[in-house]
């Protein structure tokens, strides 16, 4: 009789875990605005895409540059010399 409960108890629980992971993913996704947005690598803060320099080191690692930080970056470059 015990087992018999503790396996409808399990029964019940898997079914809840799955009823959770499909809200989870029918409601989840990054919406579109997410995905054209980026941070910076110099101030980590967030813009489009298109306002921003984008750098490739090897193969893989792109790396997001705001104006901003260009300037900066220049400034600092002009003082140097």
């Amino acid at each position: 009789m015990a087992v018999t409960v503790l396996a409808i108890l399990f029964l019940i629980m898997i079914g809840f875990i799955a009823l959770i992971g499909y809200k989870t993913i029918i409601k989840g996704g990054p919406a579109k605005e997410e995905l054209n947005v980026e941070k910076c690598s110099i101030c980590r803060n967030r813009f489009e895409k298109n306002l921003l320099m984008l750098r490739q080191i090897g193969d893989y690692k792109l790396l997001y540059f705001c104006k901003e930080c260009v300037m900066k970056l220049y400034a600092d470059l002009g003082l140097k010399n």
